[in-house]
């Protein structure tokens, strides 16, 4: 009988940092007007961050389009379900 690993602790990992009082304080606020906690904004920041240097993987078929109307062609990718 397989033994299941704790949920998700074991793929964390722990990211910390000392800000100066006031960019805290800056910071601090932020979240609030956007009604999030620090730490999902930083979820979101990072993410955003390592997204827009190295992308997310998508699976899918990569298609191409002619539109006579436009005289081009359209490259797009149609996304596989993920179930």
């Amino acid at each position: 009988m397989e033994v299941p690993k704790r949920v998700r602790e074991e793929d964390n990992k722990v990211v910390m940092s000392k800000l100066p009082r006031d960019e805290f304080a800056n910071f601090k606020k932020l979240c609030d007007g956007e009604g999030k906690t620090i730490n999902k904004k930083l979820r979101e920041l990072i993410n955003h961050e390592v997204n827009s240097h190295f992308g997310f993987p998508i699976n899918g078929t990569k298609k191409k389009f002619f539109v006579p109307a436009e005289n081009r062609i359209i490259e797009m990718v149609e996304v596989d379900d993920e179930t």
